[in-house]
């Protein structure tokens, strides 16, 4: 059992939080590249722990993933022209690109500099298995994209989807890997379909090691 101290330990992943900061090392699926279907299509709010941002694709396919509020006034760039590689501020017109560097300033004469010294918070973001995965951890330690299965598989072998859950997903993930919930839940609903599992209540686990951590299972002797 969990004390609530160590239970908001757990749940708690915003920024500077210990378990935000634990999730921002690795990459994480936050879209599915579905979700942003052609280059300079408009721009899709993301929330990923506990962070506002805003994902576009550019003129050449690539995502970006920025902080929406613009370095200039503030202005929410959600609301901005996704136009020849790069996010227009629908305010004063800063556009960014999918890296958050600024690359115009319609305000400021052409052989102004000003621009190279401005950029819109950002994090890195890839496509892979169909997904958009970001990192949001520290500059420069980001690790390999996950080598899952799915995601090396041709694109005819997979099918992608999301859900909305309204749940912590540390706990989810426990919860998950609970098998007797199902014996005690299920069975009292419909005791002959799960007479089964309320005569071998105790599964027995097996896990095997994966490069990005571990599958696990239970199984029932009959």
């Amino acid at each position: 059992m969990l004390s609530a101290e160590d239970n908001e330990l757990l749940t708690r992943t915003g920024p500077g939080a210990a378990m935000g900061d634990f999730f921002r090392r690795f990459w994480m699926p936050v879209l599915l590249s579905q979700e942003l279907p052609e280059p300079d299509g408009p721009p899709v709010r993301v929330k990923v722990l506990g962070e506002d941002l805003v994902a576009f694709r550019d003129t050449d396919g690539r995502v970006g993933l920025l902080d929406p509020r613009c370095p200039h006034r503030g202005a929410n760039l959600f609301f901005g022209r996704n136009e020849k590689c790069g996010l227009r501020c629908a305010y004063h017109g800063w556009k960014y690109d999918v890296t958050g560097r600024c690359v115009d300033m319609p305000t400021m004469p052409p052989e102004s500099t000003f621009r190279d010294r401005i950029r819109a918070g950002s994090y890195p973001a890839r496509e892979h298995g169909e997904f958009v995965w970001a990192y949001l951890g520290p500059a420069g330690h980001e690790p390999e994209l996950p080598g899952l299965e799915f995601a090396l598989v041709p694109p005819a072998h997979r099918f992608v989807s999301k859900k909305l859950q309204q749940c912590n997903w540390a706990q989810d993930c426990a919860a998950g890997k609970d098998a007797i919930d199902a014996t005690v839940a299920r069975s009292s609903v419909d005791v002959e379909r799960t007479r089964w599992m309320r005569d071998d209540p105790r599964p027995e686990f097996e896990i095997a090691r994966h490069d990005v951590g571990f599958v696990a299972g239970a199984a029932r002797k009959d």
